[in-house]
């Protein structure tokens, strides 16, 4: 257990480790030479922080709108949302079929199948890499009834279900700001969710990481919404609240294997919260009913699709022995080179004839790796600032690159969106602005939490700043890709929205939130 004054002293250990971590990795990007600070780039970020000073200062009308307006308003913004999304999926529409990328092996596997066929070709794929088998068969599952009522598998289909996912992140992350700001934390989200031209450039990138995005979102949303209206909810709603949330963060692993951090985020959270420990001796077999049937609601997702899957008949995991790749495998190549994918550490997993061969193979070799790194503290700082690089400097989370992986026509916005299009660079310094904006929100709700200058909300920040640390410590050991952080873009666009829509003092009733 832990005292009041223990529980506020680790929390501001958190803020400032988070602070710590986040600017030091920006200022060594900085003293590389890495962050193009171009005089366009400033100007975009000159104009959103007049945008946002504006902004911040005109947000309180939303107050006084009727609630029948206030609903047109927010509606209508999240209706334009979607048709932007729609108009950008279309626009860039790809045939990930023919894809040179893991998606081709998704695709075609997913619309082979919904045509009735069994496919051979990626079976070894599927029982090496079954970190995406969640995502297609998610997709299998819409194309079955699409193929039997239309007798097609256009590609056009699997970019709608990428766009509604990428639209219901968003309404997660207005939904979560809702909680923490009321109207203008709706508003203020909608808004940034407008201008983050991720939502937009990933649309007809059909993966995991845009698909896992609406389920981190959504788990987000739920547990703030349960945390925050817990103490007014009868036994039976937290129980089936508990059991939802437990359903969504199970999915949410399926898709994207770091969504499994919001497990601990969860229970760090919540040992911090003041109150906790107190309220957890008074409702004691409440309590533990709620993280029973929370992680029962996981167990039956996760156990009951691998139970599919492994009995479906509808995919050969007769190799899985042979073929599989342990988690082992990701540590061993982050921690090598530069961190990122490398064939050559692929190969030499590949050629050990079982899961427990590689998995031994793998240790040996990660052993090596960090007898290395620990002898050479300047090689150990080299990889850890080049992985944070990767992970953590790209504000577009390389979805110009995913744009033209195959793309069924060239049209105007590929010169837009494109990493090699006409005016990529202009997308990339405004993209780039933006997501400086939302990260100077985060450094500023850090200063608050060390400062124990609370707001409302900051209870919710603080959360996100768990999660984003997990994801720094994950991805330190992990292989790095700047597409890894990208479903958990929620945390990030709502420190954004607490710049725009936190008031400046903190509210009454709100004081023993963190």
């Amino acid at each position: 257990m832990t005292g009041p004054n223990v529980q506020a002293g680790l929390r501001r250990a958190v803020w400032l480790l988070f602070l710590a971590a986040f600017a030091c990795i920006f200022l060594v990007i900085g003293l590389r030479g890495h962050l193009d600070l171009s005089v366009r780039r400033l100007a975009f970020c000159a104009l959103l922080s007049a945008g946002a000073f504006a902004l911040r200062r005109f947000l309180p009308l939303v107050d006084r709108l009727s609630p029948g307006r206030w609903r047109a308003v927010f509606g209508g913004g999240l209706a334009l949302l979607l048709v932007l999304q729609l108009g950008s999926g279309f626009l860039l529409l790809q045939d990930l079929t023919t894809s040179p990328f893991d998606t081709e092996a998704v695709l075609r596997t997913a619309t082979e199948l919904a045509q009735g066929t069994v496919p051979a070709l990626y079976n070894d794929y599927f029982a090496s890499v079954d970190t995406n088998v969640f995502c297609m068969f998610v997709l299998y599952w819409m194309y079955r009834p699409v193929y039997l009522l239309t007798g097609a598998t256009a590609p056009a289909w699997a970019m709608g279900l990428n766009v509604l996912c990428l639209f219901i992140a968003a309404v997660c992350v207005c939904g979560a700001a809702g909680l923490l700001w009321v109207r203008r934390g709706k508003a203020a989200a909608l808004v940034l969710c407008l201008i983050f031209l991720p939502y937009y450039i990933f649309t007809a990138f059909v993966y995991t990481d845009t698909m896992a995005a609406p389920l981190v979102a959504g788990s987000l949303w739920a547990f703030l919404a349960l945390e925050n209206r817990w103490g007014r909810l009868s036994r039976r709603a937290r129980l089936l609240g508990c059991t939802g949330l437990g359903i969504l963060v199970g999915a949410a692993f399926l898709m994207k294997g770091n969504a499994l951090l919001l497990y601990p985020a969860f229970a760090v959270y919540l040992a911090l919260r003041p109150g906790f420990w107190a309220g957890l001796r008074r409702a004691l077999s409440s309590a533990l009913a709620a993280l029973l049937l929370f992680c029962l609601g996981s167990a039956a997702v996760i156990f009951g699709f691998n139970a599919y899957k492994w009995n479906c008949g509808l995919l050969d995991l007769s190799l899985y022995e042979s073929m599989h790749t342990p988690a082992t495998h990701w540590i061993m190549m982050g921690l090598e080179n530069d961190g990122a994918f490398n064939n050559e550490s692929f190969t030499y997993t590949g050629r050990y004839p079982t899961i427990e061969e590689k998995k031994a193979a793998n240790l040996a070799r990660i052993r090596t790796n960090l007898e290395h790194l620990l002898s050479s503290p300047q090689s150990l700082a080299w990889l850890f600032f080049t992985k944070a690089e990767t992970d953590w400097a790209d504000g577009l989370y390389t979805a110009p690159q995913m744009v033209n992986l195959a793309p069924v026509q060239r049209t105007w916005l590929h010169e837009w969106f494109c990493v090699d299009g006409t005016h990529a660079g202009l997308t990339a310094d405004f993209g780039q602005a933006v997501y400086w904006l939302l990260w100077a929100g985060a450094f500023a709700a850090a200063v608050r939490g060390i400062l124990n200058r609370r707001r409302t909300g900051d209870h919710g920040l603080f959360f996100c700043t768990i999660c984003l640390l997990g994801n720094l410590a994950f991805l330190t050991l992990w292989e790095a890709n700047a597409r890894y952080p990208f479903c958990y873009s929620c945390c990030l666009l709502l420190f954004g929205a607490a710049l725009l829509a936190a008031p400046r003092s903190e509210e009454q009733g709100t004081s023993h939130r963190v």
